[in-house]
């Protein structure tokens, strides 16, 4: 089996399909994963219509988080199924690990969020069947999920038999997550299912409905109505002759009590508003048919395509579709207009970490909603400022003061939801402890840096004075808190942490952990300042919450003496943290060149590792990407090379920062390595990679690897400077940003760099030339070294 770019035309912007061109069920997981739809509010994963052992059928809505038990954290629950469609030939069940396939194929295809699947196949017995089978989850009305199917005999004449409807009894990997729930028929057509989570009682009213048509004119066909335990199905029979042509048409609604529409809804009002908004749903969505809502959610993706598309002319075509693919997951996986929910590390294509959401959010996949959706940004970042609830309960419960964001996020009400336990020691076969929820603390100073970003991005003066500051100042708070004095050197530190590499726990001054915590305190110090003088209402507001007099004091003396790590006076070496250059080097060939992550588990437990030079990912070449002033080109880049030999990249979020921050290094070779690395996470090879879900800080890496890191485009004070340099395997790179309100359209080619005005005057540098840019202006030069 393979995946692979395809494509029905030639050129460039034909690169819009991805295909699996063989069936082998061993790896159904990574296609369910990739092949993911949704808009934001769903996410249903591809699993197949006909059941297999080793499939994962998933749909999840974002926000429903709920407990299975006491002992275990929140998580996304898995909703009951409407994708499952039961074939029978003649009796017996249609499967394609029995009988012969004569061709298969599935396409997603990117650019309107179909997925079509083409089978010929013929049974044990010699019926021969051509199936094809279409779905898509609307992007225009986020409650709806549709799927055709196209059956014809052509052997000869059988007897079929499709059950298909809602199916309760799916689990998140065992765990139940809804009750009983019921279960209720309308007007011979309309299935229902209404559930409730157990302990985040959240309802949901599931709906379904199915049309049949022969030989192209609608039909009633006999069908039974099953309702049984956690399930409510039809049961439809039919004899089909030789060469007919059966369609069934399915359409589905999902609403819930946690929908955005509810939100301060009376529970049981809530409750009914759903089942009746839902019945009206799935009596519309049935009205309009398959066909009427593709072309709909096509026009809504065109819409998106039109602002977002990136065109790479490349001597590899992959480059063009991964870029897409990246697009269409960064799309599907965000609730743009709900800032009660975030991005969870597997979006919503699978159960991997739970639907929580990191720090990934505001360092990899942010920015690209800050410069192509910066409404969609702020929702993400509103949805931090609803979890300082959970932020400032967490410093409490650790003894600090001000808002300690948790490593993992839910809902808003959820606290930290970092597993406590994880895996077995390789080598004594305990249950590891997970400890990122508890020291892995950077995250803080990640979200106080990203909401400075999107200030700067944005100018949205009312965002920060209804959170920004708020949150940067109560952040800056913990980390005052936090530090720890060294009386023998005179400095304070930030000990026992665990920084970006994850391979590496309970370190002292994690050189990444410092600057960001540095970076933190000194903006809020910056900031007190500038409200107290400029915004006295929101700093009275702020200042009723906790003394702003006392943290500007607190940073003024602390600051100065933190530690930040410096390179080393004779190999320009920095420190990750104290004590890694004492660690053992050892070689890493066989890890690297592994197509599977995480192998070097299979040699040595997380107490070894700890004390070799091996990294997840580069602590630093996060930190220089970030704060790329901080250090010479020359420091910059012996650290780059010093780290990146270390690197196992088993990190998804790894290869995508070293790209960027290789181009700015001019390693051009390396910068497109890694670029391809990080595009083939999900895309490549590897047929287990995807299969607990794709992988959503990569998506947003593939982004950054080409705007950011090719097209130049970064944040340099309060400018924004675009500096692109392709790869060699690049002939053009086209894309927008918005920079202030304004798009700019960029257009790079291997002599030129053109840079044009979609909307009102604005500032930029090109290179290390200030350009006042007009409206509906180009600006055109010469690409640099």
């Amino acid at each position: 089996m393979s995946i692979m770019q395809y494509s029905k035309g030639t050129g460039v912007n034909e690169n819009w399909l991805v295909e699996e061109s063989a069936f082998d069920s061993r790896y159904l997981g990574k296609c369910e994963a990739i092949f993911c739809q949704g808009n934001g509010y769903m996410g249903v994963r591809a699993a197949l219509e006909e059941e297999y052992v080793s499939e994962t059928r998933n749909m999840f809505v974002t926000g429903t988080f709920n407990k299975f038990h006491d002992t275990e954290v929140t998580e996304l629950p898995n909703f009951p199924d409407v994708t499952k469609i039961i074939f029978q030939i003649n009796g017996k069940v249609f499967s394609l690990d029995q009988g012969t396939i004569h061709h298969y194929e599935r396409v997603l295809n990117i650019k309107n969020g179909e997925v079509t699947r083409i089978v010929d196949w013929e049974s044990k017995d010699g019926e021969r069947i051509e199936f094809k089978f279409l779905r898509t989850v609307s992007m225009k009305d986020e409650h709806v999920i549709a799927s055709k199917v196209e059956l014809k005999p052509i052997s000869g004449d059988i007897a079929l038999k499709i059950i298909s409807g809602i199916d309760g009894t799916v689990s998140n990997s065992g765990s139940q997550h809804f009750a009983e729930g019921s279960k209720r028929l309308y007007d011979f057509t309309y299935l229902e299912m209404v559930s409730e989570t157990i302990e985040s009682k959240v309802t949901a009213a599931i709906h379904t409905a199915h049309r049949f048509y022969l030989n192209g004119e609608e039909v009633k066909v006999t069908t039974l109505p099953v309702i049984g335990r956690r399930e409510i199905k039809i049961n439809a029979s039919i004899e089909l002759k030789k060469d007919q042509v059966l369609v069934l048409e399915k359409i589905s609604t999902v609403h819930t009590t946690r929908d955005l529409v509810y939100d301060g809804m009376e529970a049981e009002k809530s409750i009914k508003s759903v089942k009746v908004d839902g019945k009206k749903n799935i009596e519309e969505a049935f009205a309009l048919g398959y066909d009427k809502i593709l072309c709909e959610s096509a026009q809504a993706w065109e819409e998106i395509w039109n602002q977002e598309d990136i065109q790479i002319d490349s001597v590899n075509p992959f480059d063009q579709l991964a870029m897409r693919f990246g697009i269409y997951h960064l799309n599907i996986m965000v609730k743009k207009d709900d800032n009660r929910v975030g991005i969870g590390a597997k979006a919503l294509s699978g159960e991997g970490y739970k639907g929580h959401s990191f720090w990934d959010t505001e360092v990899f996949i942010l920015p690209y909603y800050l410069m192509t959706q910066p409404k969609t940004a702020r929702t993400l970042l509103e949805y931090r400022y609803k979890n300082l609830y959970g932020a400032r309960l967490k410093a409490k419960e650790q003894g600090y003061e001000g808002a300690m964001y948790p490593w993992e996020s839910a809902w808003i009400d959820d606290g930290e939801v970092t597993p406590l336990w994880g895996a077995a020691d390789v080598v004594t076969g305990e249950t590891l402890k997970i400890l990122t929820g508890i020291i892995e603390q950077h995250i803080t100073a990640d979200i106080a840096f990203a909401v400075w970003q999107y200030y700067i991005v944005t100018r949205d003066e009312e965002f920060m004075n209804l959170y920004g500051y708020e949150m940067i100042m109560d952040t800056a708070r913990f980390w005052a808190s936090r530090l720890e004095w060294n009386e023998a050197k005179n400095q304070y530190e930030i000990n026992d942490v665990i920084g970006p590499d994850e391979y590496k726990e309970h370190v002292n001054n994690n050189v990444y952990t410092n600057y960001l915590a540095y970076y933190n305190m000194n903006l809020a110090l910056e900031l007190i300042g500038k409200i107290r003088e400029n915004n006295t209402e929101v700093y009275d507001r702020i200042n009723g919450l906790f003394s702003l007099t006392k943290l500007e004091e607190d940073l003024g003396d602390k600051l100065p003496k933190l530690y930040l790590p410096q390179p080393d006076k004779e190999t320009g070496i920095i420190p990750q943290f104290d004590g890694y250059f004492d660690l053992k080097y050892i070689d890493l060939t066989k890890y690297k060149q592994s197509s599977i992550v995480g192998t070097i588990y299979n040699d040595y437990n997380m107490e070894q590792i700890n004390e070799f030079q091996v990294l997840k990912q580069g602590d630093l070449v996060v930190l220089l990407y970030l704060l790329d002033d901080l250090f010479d080109a020359e420091t910059k880049r012996k650290n780059y090379m010093y780290y990146e030999e270390r690197t196992l990249h088993d990190s998804s979020l790894s290869k995508s920062t070293h790209s960027v921050l290789a181009n700015d290094l001019g390693l051009h070779e390396d910068a497109y390595h890694f670029f391809v690395g990080a595009s083939s996470i999900d895309l490549g090879e590897e047929m287990k990679s995807s299969d607990a879900g794709i992988h959503s800080a990569s998506m947003g890496g593939i982004w950054q690897s080409a705007v950011l890191g090719f097209g130049g485009v970064r944040v340099v004070g309060q400018q924004l400077r675009i500096a692109p340099s392709l790869p060699k395997e690049w002939n053009s790179l086209s894309f927008r940003v918005v920079w202030r309100g304004t798009p700019l359209k960029v257009t790079v080619t291997k002599e030129t760099v053109s840079i044009t005005n979609l909307s009102h005057a604005v500032e930029i540098l090109v290179y290390d030339e200030v350009v006042d840019l007009e409206k509906n202006a180009t600006f055109t030069t010469k690409v640099r070294g």
